[in-house]
């Protein structure tokens, strides 16, 4: 993985209390914690106010930046408390947004005078603090403002408290609106640390299942067993759901009680398709710890195993009571299943997203989460509009059943005794893949033009996906295995691009079909 986005950045002026409330939000979020001010005087052994002195504002500043910059180029999320004037250099603001939660302690000019006293070591304020705060307030406060998407006011407030105030601040809520089975995503640094706040409160016990490889911890808040199924997309069958339905039981699971699902897709798949039929349903909260279903599988009440002759071809629509989108869950998931989530990403820049890959991490689920949110109010059931969140799928739904793709987690089983691929394709790649084919099969039914492909290719790339069918692909047995997909009522059903936009399209003839796969795998060679 790149340089993480999802750091959490204290901006504010001297005195504001960035260095306590940095140190002990990091402990709070275990997290690393950086000091830019620190990092300038371990990276040229000297203090601040002794390169102000000698080598001048300008020198100090350029070490500031290339501080900054080291801070931030990390893939760990860490709490960074940011020079108060590090927000005066355009490259560094720019820099600052992209790289994580911007939170601005705010504090009045008369605290800042208060708590600085005389000003010793502060440069910027000498001789008379009481005179030189406001003037830097008046230069600086517009540029934490434009910059920071949290304001915590810390006048006459204890540290712990905002600290408290700064970690309630960085997960927000987003709302699936469905009547009176509506619910909350939550979504930001830490956001499972408020599980036991939503669950129902009519639960009792809670049987959190999981996988072993997950490696996420909650806290239900009440009685609790474990369930764990096996690992990969293998577990997705019907003979785990009936495992995990008799475990309910043998646990003495009662209907007033709550399935909590901690994992990626193939856990809030099975656990949700679990609690649908467990005592005609259950209560089920799922905990999302992949990119792949914060952004999308544990949303809006899909569940679903497969079968041999298809994947999730069996299962039910049941909305979860809650969702939870801990961004911190993240930070240590394979590359591979990283980009298995940047397929879905690259999917949703065709359906209005077009600019994720420039924000924070958590405001690219946090978007995510919005627009499905709002395609599911719309059409719960997958009777219209709700298809077009199927776009790439088809064909990543065939390659995973011929086995020369997987599911999230899944090592890979080839089908058809075909030999198993050394590195199968991930869901995500798979849709990437899929998107552009889909462009391919668009263009040749004049739906779109060359620009319109193009384009598709661009996102893929961007996001560092693949674009062409992987090696040992039968096209035929392609053909057949998206005609069997669950949208083809009417012939092979497609979900394609156009001059409406994204939508879907039954009747497509085969021979057009054959010749996009052939152009998708001419690429290879080309």
């Amino acid at each position: 993985m790149s340089a993480s986005r999802d750091h959490v950045l204290l901006v504010g002026m001297m005195g504001a209390g960035k260095t306590t409330i940095g140190a002990r939000l990091a402990a709070a979020m275990g997290r690393p914690y950086l000091d830019s001010d620190l990092q300038v005087e371990r990276a040229t052994g000297m203090t601040v106010p002794e390169i102000f002195e000698t080598r001048g504002e300008a020198a100090f500043r350029r070490e500031e930046t290339a501080a900054l910059r080291a801070a931030l180029s990390s893939d760990r999320p860490a709490v960074v408390a940011v020079a108060g004037g590090a927000v005066l250099d355009d490259g560094n603001r720019s820099l600052l947004a992209r790289s994580g939660t911007v939170v601005w302690l705010r504090a009045r000019p008369e605290t800042l005078v208060a708590r600085l006293g005389s000003g010793a070591g502060r440069v910027l304020v000498q001789p008379d603090p009481a005179a030189a705060v406001p003037r830097l307030v008046e230069q600086r406060y517009p540029l934490y403002e434009g910059l920071a998407s949290v304001s915590v006011d810390v006048d006459d407030r204890a540290p712990d408290d905002v600290v408290e105030l700064v970690r309630a601040a960085l997960v927000r809520d987003v709302r699936v609106e469905l009547g009176d089975r509506s619910y909350d995503v939550r979504v930001g640094p830490g956001a499972r640390r408020d599980l036991a706040g939503l669950l129902p409160s009519r639960a009792r016990r809670a049987a959190v299942v999981t996988q072993a490889g997950v490696g996420v911890a909650v806290e239900p808040g009440i009685d609790s067993v474990r369930i764990e199924v096996p690992p990969g997309e293998r577990a997705k069958s019907m003979a785990t759901v009936e495992w995990v339905c008799r475990e309910l039981a043998r646990a003495g699971m009662t209907r007033h009680d709550v399935v909590v699902a901690v994992g990626g897709g193939v856990v809030t798949d099975l656990a949700g398709f679990a609690a649908s039929c467990y005592h005609r349903g259950v209560d089920v909260v799922h905990v999302s710890t992949t990119l792949l279903g914060q952004v999308d599988a544990s949303i809006g009440g899909k569940t679903g195993v497969n079968l041999p002759e298809g994947k999730n071809l069996v299962g039910a629509f049941w909305q979860p009571h809650a969702v939870v989108c801990d961004t911190d869950t993240l930070a240590s998931l394979p590359a591979r299943e990283w980009r298995s989530g940047l397929g879905e990403m690259a999917k949703y820049a065709f359906l209005g997203l077009d600019d994720l890959d420039v924000l924070p991490l958590a405001e690219q689920v946090a978007r995510c989460v919005t627009l499905k949110a709002a395609i599911v109010a719309q059409d719960e059931r997958e009777s219209g509009r709700r298809a077009v969140l199927n776009y790439g799928h088809t064909l990543a739904h065939a390659l995973e059943a011929a086995g020369l793709a997987v599911g999230s987690g899944e090592a890979g089983a080839a089908g058809g005794g075909r030999p198993e691929p050394a590195e199968p394709m991930r869901h995500g790649e798979a849709v990437a893949v899929g998107l552009v084919f889909a462009a391919r099969l668009a263009r040749r039914l004049g739906r779109i033009d060359g620009a319109r492909v193009a384009r598709h290719l661009e996102v893929v790339e961007r996001y560092g996906l693949p674009s062409t069918l992987p090696d040992g692909v039968s096209p035929a047995e392609l053909v057949e295995l998206m005609g069997r997909d669950k949208k083809a009522t009417d012939g092979l059903t497609f979900v394609l691009d156009g001059a409406r936009g994204v939508e879907v399209v039954p009747g497509v003839e085969p021979a057009a079909v054959l010749d996009a796969l052939a152009e998708t795998a001419a690429e290879v060679a080309a």
